[in-house]
């Protein structure tokens, strides 16, 4: 895969470890019909990023505190101990007795309540790029939630462990590599989402502007076409003559993203013409181009 070409690159130190798999917008068939159909916030949220498995079935029951009772239905062994020093040979001066193996779980050590699994993996993303770590979009409500994390992976390339956060004591949980839901769900994220500071701006709308007629213009033809045309889909229950056109958000989408694409493209082309050298540009015919004085050559 080329550096700058956006895709995730899964590292495996343990061929036991977790499956990862992309995320789609049926949850795997468990998601609301209707919302699948004409919810496109919700399918863009499901279908975000990779689902995350367990490692290892594991049943895990917390008692409380740093109390936890576990059984482990399978093995986990240390074949990353053998991989690493197999690819270490050679290498000077590193240290690998005082790393490895790798610790498969701890059990209350990170906090209170918490118990880290080791998913066996090095996650690498794109220049610019992380991942979120979350518990899975959309799915119902578990005993347990993994503990939010924005990972580096354009850069820190080390193994991963998930910190499972236990909310309900004494309840049974069980962990299961293949079984819905997934532990876990990671979500590309750009550095600028949390590196840079963002301004926050509130306003009463009003059109006195460009940006807030720009704003007013698109609310109101959006509720026209969604609630004012010939939508066939009820509003409320006790009134079935109001209805709402649930394609809306799906026919507007269309039309703002291919208005983008044209933007660019006409942006792109006056750049082109106005490029010194170019038959359209003040370089004209003749007109020797000025290069970049930071480029060699120019």
């Amino acid at each position: 895969m080329e550096q700058d070409e956006l895709g995730l690159t899964v590292w495996r130190l343990h061929s036991g470890g977790s499956a990862v798999r992309p995320a789609e917008r049926s949850l795997a068939g468990t998601a609301h019909r209707g919302g699948m159909k004409f919810c496109g916030p919700f399918t863009n949220a499901n279908k975000s990023g990779w689902w995350v498995s367990s490692p290892v079935d594991l049943d895990i029951t917390w008692r409380g505190g740093s109390d936890f009772e576990w059984t482990l239905h399978g093995d986990y062994p240390d074949t990353e101990n053998q991989l690493l020093r197999f690819l270490m040979l050679g290498e000077q001066d590193v240290h690998p007795g005082r790393w490895l193996p790798r610790s498969k779980f701890s059990w209350g050590m990170v906090e209170a309540g918490v118990v880290q699994i080791w998913t066996g993996c090095i996650f690498s993303t794109p220049p610019g790029w992380g991942l979120q770590v979350r518990s899975p979009v959309n799915t119902d409500r578990q005993p347990y939630s993994v503990m939010e994390a924005v990972l580096e992976t354009d850069w820190l390339h080390t193994d991963i462990w998930l910190n499972v956060v236990f909310h309900e004591k004494d309840v049974p949980v069980q962990l299961r590599r293949e079984s819905w839901p997934p532990l876990a769900q990671l979500l590309p994220v750009r550095r600028e989402a949390y590196d840079e500071r963002w301004s926050l701006q509130e306003r009463t709308l009003d059109r006195s502007t460009p940006e807030g007629e720009k704003v007013f213009k698109f609310f109101v033809d959006y509720q026209e076409r969604k609630f004012a045309g010939e939508g066939k889909q009820p509003v409320y229950r006790d009134d079935p003559t109001v209805t709402k056109d649930s394609t809306t958000y799906y026919r507007m989408r269309k039309e703002a993203l291919e208005a983008q694409l044209a933007e660019l493209e006409a942006e792109a082309a006056r750049a082109e013409q106005e490029a010194p050298g170019s038959a359209g540009g003040r370089g004209g015919a003749g007109e020797q181009a000025v290069g970049c004085p930071y480029s060699p050559g120019a």
